[in-house]
């Protein structure tokens, strides 16, 4: 009876222990018709593509990002490396602005700014400013070309989206003042009435 107490114990405490490892995990995915701005908690930045998806550590002491579709990152310095890792492999850094377009058939790594590390299992190759690397067959290594920068198109129109969300927000904000101005008016009237 103590043995399949104990195990009973065992088992509900991996369950546990699973429980709390999975809530621990932050996933964002983005579907075919969206783009989206994510905030790290290191301060870093991530700009998802439409059909890409990001996951991290809560807290984030790792810098560690795995990474399916396109993501352009924004990355803070810091003491740790920041990683992404993708199917075909790992990309490196300290402090840099990359794109990184992780599909079925190939990675590709564009620099915009800084160096970035890309290890495979093969190899591992040193990316620097408007430089573009592709891994389209592990066994080929890494291939190296000029950037085309094309993640521009994307991110240009989430930076003109949250432009004009900002604009909204503040013309929202200027009409929630002139009604709350006016509330507060009646609301003095109204005082003055009761006494």
């Amino acid at each position: 009876m103590e043995i399949c107490i104990s195990t009973k114990r065992i088992l509900l405490s991996l369950c546990v222990l699973a429980f709390l490892l999975q809530s621990c995990n932050t996933a964002i995915k983005t579907n075919a018709d969206e783009l989206e701005l994510v905030s790290l908690p290191d301060g870093s930045i991530a700009l998802l593509n439409s059909d890409s998806s990001i996951s991290f550590d809560e807290g984030f002491e790792e810098r560690a990002i795995t990474q399916t579709g396109e993501v352009f990152y924004i990355v803070e310095k810091g003491a740790v490396p920041f990683t992404v890792t993708t199917e075909y492999g790992m990309v490196e850094v300290l402090g840099t602005e990359f794109n990184v377009k992780a599909t079925v058939e190939a990675l590709e790594v564009e620099v915009e700014r800084g160096l970035v590390q890309l290890k495979t299992s093969q190899v591992a190759k040193d990316i620097k400013r408007g430089q573009k690397a592709f891994v389209r067959d592990l066994k080929k290594g890494v291939e190296l070309g000029k950037a085309e920068f094309k993640h521009q198109h994307w991110t240009k129109r989430l930076s003109k989206d949250l432009r004009a969300l900002k604009r909204e927000l503040k013309k929202g904000g200027k009409q929630l003042q002139k009604e709350s101005r006016k509330i507060g008016k009646d609301l003095k009237k109204e005082l003055k009435k009761i006494k």
